[in-house]
């Protein structure tokens, strides 16, 4: 980062004022660890984590200390990447992180005859190559010289990798994609409403009446450039038959701030842009994918408010990774964190990157030790049981059998400024910010603050 850039960062502006002030007054303390064993407690997840190098070798480092890219992914595998592009700047995985991660699997030690799969659905209509992070130069978090945008990168690593890189633009059926019923109907989304031979997978929020909701899962059937089909949950599909050839999702996330009634948005929220959200947001305007079933954003959400049932985001994610498919590794590129918005300042300048297999822990962690220190919002604070972040997580690790207990997390991080590994009181990232001059942006951080 140039002189003048770190400047702005460690420098807040006047236009702050006396809103400002009060909020930053209010301090939060360092998370501690809960009493729930410490040290004693059986470990049930681990985070791998670096901190204070590039967002590429942050990247690195994390997929090494997870094993490497050698024991992570196999010569022949199809690794499915699934990035949150619905945003860009901080709202998207950091592009040199990416480019990174492509690179290390593509050169594995043993070599790769497999194939890397970039993709999502953005659910912004038939045409989501032109729009969002695909098409938006980024005006920060890309770190790749001559490269500002989704699109360019794939198109780069499409050159230097041809043949074994495809990029898929899922698309919602009622934006025009097309529903199948399985990969013998070619590309398209799976509803698992119990017709035409699909399983009925559905979750309900168990409420009586007008209130009582029930959403059902959906899934992609991909096809790569080299002509592969992919059945998002039972694999390679060949002379109508599924190969048995390995198939490895790896959930790519940001972490950032999203709303009052959805809190933190990272790993677990990511799962949205696998499935289909026909129907729209609001289940008072429709919000149906199937018959009476909702799609995953209406079920659990009135719009863009709470729903009826709290947790019911994580619930629907649990349900959907254990009847669906579970992500072989969960990535969060942190470069950057979005205080109160996904695409503006202010923004914390946090320098690290964490990955796990449980993407409820890698989300506690993120958020406890990364994004929360340095918002000090309470709707970050994954331990705090009032806030919709706690309580999505929480209801993810029971419908999923994934780790929301703090002191059950064993976290292995590595500072690479310093060159060694953190100890557990070391944890915490304590980053420069940038305020940025939007006083709306800025007056929604000090009323989040407060309250």
């Amino acid at each position: 980062m140039s002189v003048p850039a770190r400047r702005k960062f460690v420098m807040s502006l006047p236009v702050l004022g006396a809103a400002m002030a009060g909020a930053c007054r209010k301090q939060k303390a360092a998370p501690a660890r809960q009493s729930g064993g410490g040290e004693t407690a059986e470990k049930a997840a681990t985070v791998f984590r670096a901190v204070n190098g590039g967002p590429a070798e942050n990247l690195e480092r994390v997929l090494s200390l997870a094993g490497g890219a050698g024991a992570l992914f196999g010569e022949r595998d199809i690794v499915i990447l699934k990035p949150n592009l619905q945003w860009y700047n901080q709202g998207a995985p950091n592009i040199a992180a990416m480019d990174r991660l492509v690179t290390l699997i593509m050169e594995r030690p043993g070599g790769f005859r497999g194939e890397v799969v970039l993709a999502e659905n953005i659910h912004r209509g038939a045409a989501p190559w032109d729009r969002a992070g695909w098409a938006v130069p980024f005006a920060r978090n890309a770190d790749l010289p001559g490269v500002h945008s989704y699109n360019e990168l794939a198109a780069g690593l499409g050159r230097r990798y041809s043949g074994r890189f495809s990029i898929c633009h899922l698309v919602d059926i009622g934006s025009g994609g097309k529903r199948v019923h399985g990969p013998g109907d070619g590309p398209g989304y799976v509803v698992c409403d119990g017709t035409g031979g699909v399983p009925l997978l559905a979750l309900s929020n168990r409420l009586g009446g007008v209130k009582g909701r029930e959403v059902v899962m959906s899934y992609p059937v991909l096809r790569t450039d080299r002509g592969t089909l992919v059945d998002f949950r039972q694999g390679v599909w060949e002379k109508g038959a599924y190969t048995g050839q390995p198939v490895k999702l790896v959930n790519c996330a940001a972490l950032n701030h999203h709303s009052v009634y959805c809190g933190v948005t990272s790993a677990v929220k990511n799962f949205l842009g696998v499935s289909d959200l026909s129907g729209g947001p609001d289940p008072a305007a429709g919000g149906r994918l199937s018959g009476d079933y909702h799609n995953f954003h209406s079920f659990p959400f009135n719009g863009d408010a709470k729903g009826p049932v709290p947790g019911m985001l994580g619930a629907e994610v649990g349900h959907f990774l254990k009847t669906v498919r579970r992500p072989a590794l969960n990535i969060t590129t942190a470069e950057y964190c979005g205080l109160v918005h996904r695409l503006e300042p202010p923004v914390a300048w946090t320098r690290a990157a964490a990955a796990s297999t449980d993407p409820v822990a890698l989300d506690v962690h993120t958020a406890k030790y990364i994004l929360f220190p340095n918002s000090g919002i309470s709707l970050h604070d994954p331990e705090n049981r009032k806030s919709p972040s706690a309580q999505d997580l929480a209801a993810c690790a029971r419908a999923g059998d994934y780790c929301y207990d703090d002191s059950r997390i064993e976290v292995v991080s590595f500072d690479l400024a310093a060159g060694r590994f953190q100890g557990e009181g070391e944890l915490v990232v304590r980053a420069d910010r940038e305020w940025g001059g939007n006083l709306r942006n800025l007056l929604k951080f000090a009323v989040l603050r407060i309250v």
